[in-house]
C-alpha cells in the first residue's frame, strides 16, 4: 500500500460514535472481536474401558496442573451399551475438550432370520453359555434341511444324510422364548441376559428376536458405569471425575 492509498484508508476511518436511545444504548460502527485461535484436540478413539481408563490417568495431570484451561471435573458419559465418551467443562468460550471415546466395535450382535450354518457359529462364538443356548444349539443340529438334505451339527461333529422336507427330530415342540446371554457391551462388563423369541420358517432358518423392549440396555450401561466407578474411584473420591449415564 503506497502513501496514497493509506492516506484513502485513513480518512475513511472514522471515530465510533454512540447513541442512547431509551435504555439502549447504539453505536454508528461495526466492532467485530479478533479471538486468538484456540486448539481443541480430536477425541481419541478406544476399543475398550480399560484403554480409555488408562487415557484418562495418564493425561489427568494436564488439568490438574491448569495445562488445560477447561477445568475439572472431567466427565465419563456412557452413551450407550457400546460407547462411552470423555469430554471435559467448558472453557472461557463455551466451548469444551472433547478428548476420549470407546467403542466396542467387535460387538455385532443384530436380530433377525439365519441359517443353519450361520446360526451355529453364532450360538458358539457370539453367546456365552446357558442352559438355552445349550438347548438352542441343539434345536438347530436337528433341523431337517430344504431340497432333500438333512445336517446334523453340533459344532463338534457333523453328519449330512439325503432326505425331503424340513421338520425335526427328537423335539416335540419348540420353545417360543428363550433367556440368551449374547455378547453386546464391552467384553469387560457382564454381558446382560435377555428374552428372546424363537422363531423357525420352512426354509430351516432360525429367528431370534430380542423381547425385553430394550431394558438389556440399561442393565448394560449401569454396568459398564458400575466398572468405571470401580476402575476410577480414587479420581472420582477426589472430584477430578464424573461418571453418567
Amino acid at each position: 500500500m503506497d502513501l496514497k492509498e493509506a492516506l484513502k484508508f485513513l480518512v475513511g476511518l472514522k471515530e465510533n460514535k454512540t447513541y442512547k436511545i431509551g435504555d439502549a444504548t447504539f453505536s454508528d460502527n461495526q466492532l467485530v472481536q479478533v479471538m486468538e485461535k484456540k486448539y481443541y484436540p480430536e477425541p481419541v478413539q478406544v476399543g475398550s474401558l480399560d484403554a480409555l481408563v488408562k487415557l484418562i490417568r495418564a493425561e489427568l495431570d494436564d488439568y490438574t496442573a491448569g495445562v488445560r484451561t477447561c477445568g475439572l471435573p472431567l466427565f465419563v458419559h456412557v452413551v450407550s451399551p457400546t460407547q462411552v465418551k470423555v469430554f471435559s467443562r467448558l472453557d472461557e468460550r463455551s466451548a469444551r475438550d472433547w478428548l476420549y471415546k470407546a467403542v466396542a466395535s467387535d460387538v455385532n450382535f443384530e436380530s433377525g432370520w439365519r441359517d443353519q450354518q450361520a446360526a451355529i457359529i453364532e450360538v458358539r462364538s457370539r453367546f456365552l453359555p446357558t442352559e438355552d443356548s445349550e438347548y438352542l444349539l441343539g434345536l438347530i443340529s436337528s433341523i431337517n434341511q430344504d431340497e432333500g438334505v438333512k445336517s446334523t451339527d453340533n459344532g463338534v461333529s457333523q453328519t449330512v444324510v439325503v432326505k425331503t422336507g424340513v421338520s425335526l427330530q427328537d423335539t416335540a415342540t419348540v420353545k417360543p422364548r428363550l433367556e440368551l446371554q449374547p455378547f453386546r457391551t464391552f467384553l469387560e462388563v457382564e454381558q446382560p441376559v435377555s428374552e428372546f423369541i424363537l422363531r423357525l420358517n420352512e426354509r430351516g432358518q432360525i429367528g431370534l428376536f430380542e423381547a425385553d423392549g430394550g431394558i438389556w440396555k440399561l442393565e448394560a450401561k449401569a454396568n459398564i458405569q458400575g466398572w468405571l466407578s470401580s476402575a476410577l474411584l480414587e479420581e472420582i473420591n477426589g472430584g477430578l471425575i464424573s461418571i453418567m449415564v
